[in-house]
């Protein structure tokens, strides 16, 4: 899909300066605006001097690119950020290690036409159903935490006035156009109720502020995981358990790939904390070895003991944890 950059009314005047101040609905629209571009190149068709932007289509270049806006945001790169604050984004570093695993479990499963070649028939379906779900929670995902998070770092005194009126379909024109033409945006949209605030965000982002206040150290930490559970939360429960994990084959494909777990073209039910897919040392690594990932209570207690080790492995090996963001950080540019 293409994604032209929308424009917004100030006066009549060409040439003239006229400062106005941004209602919440247009800060909205820009953010989404923004998040759409993260996974956009420039491309001009055949015949055509017009360059336009266009999605990524690679599901796996797109989960790379995502694990590198929040590892981003975490590194306080970027326009607005703000070095001497970083640890505030405390979920969005692991938000990159778990993009990136994401983007692994697409890798796992061969593209067309590698697929068809590789694949025996029977086996295509139920691989086309793990990518199309994979790629579906990730990018939405994506178009409501990245938002969430854009708005906080660019207007933070804003922030608390206009997350209630978080509304995708109340954007401007050209912006709402992008955002009904995204992939899956009919079936999406609806079911995660337009972006709109809930509880869990609300604590999440009352708990970053909270945190940047802070400073005792080991308040800050604690804020520091009180925001990332809540936001994790938001993420699992209202985005992509409805969204994703509800699916009746969905489920039919996670319950197969757990009980083949480990064979060729099944990825395992890992998280490591590393920018490799995986690693031996067992301190960085989490695996789920009990439980269905499609259910709520198991996946949430996987989350946790995820969150856990993220948190130590932040206290003890913070250089190392970074590096590894900062590595993630660079791709970016991924096609």
């Amino acid at each position: 899909m293409s994604a032209p950059v929308a424009t917004f009314q100030t006066n009549n005047q060409s040439c003239s300066v006229k400062e106005i101040p941004l209602k919440c609905g247009t800060l909205w629209a820009m953010g989404q605006q923004e998040a759409i571009q993260r996974l956009s190149v420039s491309k001009t068709r055949l015949f055509s001097k017009t360059a336009k932007m266009e999605l990524v289509s690679d599901f796996s270049a797109r989960a790379a690119r995502i694990a590198a806006a929040y590892a981003e945001f975490y590194l306080e790169l970027g326009e607005g950020g703000q070095p001497e604050k970083k640890g505030r984004f405390y979920w969005m570093g692991l938000a990159a290690f778990a993009s990136k695993q994401v983007k692994c479990g697409l890798d796992y499963i061969p593209s067309e036409p590698y697929l068809t070649a590789l694949v025996p028939l029977p086996f295509q379906v139920p691989y086309k159903i793990g990518k199309n779900g994979l790629g579906m929670g990730n990018f939405w995902l994506f178009q409501d935490i990245f938002v969430w998070h854009w708005f906080y770092k660019k207007y933070p005194c804003q922030f608390i006035e206009c997350s209630p009126t978080r509304n995708v379909q109340s954007a401007e024109a050209q912006v709402l156009i992008n955002i009904n033409s995204l992939p899956w945006a009919d079936e999406a949209l609806p079911v995660l109720k337009n972006l709109a605030l809930t509880p869990y965000v609300e604590k999440g982002f009352k708990r970053i502020k909270e945190c940047e206040d802070a400073t005792d150290p080991v308040i800050k930490r604690d804020l520091q995981m009180s925001s990332l559970l809540a936001i994790a939360d938001h993420e699992q429960r209202k985005i992509l358990q409805p969204l994703i994990y509800e699916g009746y084959m969905f489920k039919k494909v996670l319950t197969t790939q757990a009980a083949l777990e480990g064979a060729p073209l099944v990825p395992l039910r890992v998280a490591s904390f590393s920018s490799a897919c995986d690693v031996k040392e067992e301190a960085l690594r989490v695996q789920m070895t009990k439980g269905d990932l499609f259910n709520e209570s198991d996946r949430m207690e996987f989350i946790k003991k995820i969150a856990d080790q993220y948190h130590k492995l932040m206290g003890d090996k913070r250089e190392y944890m970074e590096q590894e963001i900062e590595t993630i950080s660079t791709w970016k540019n991924t096609q």
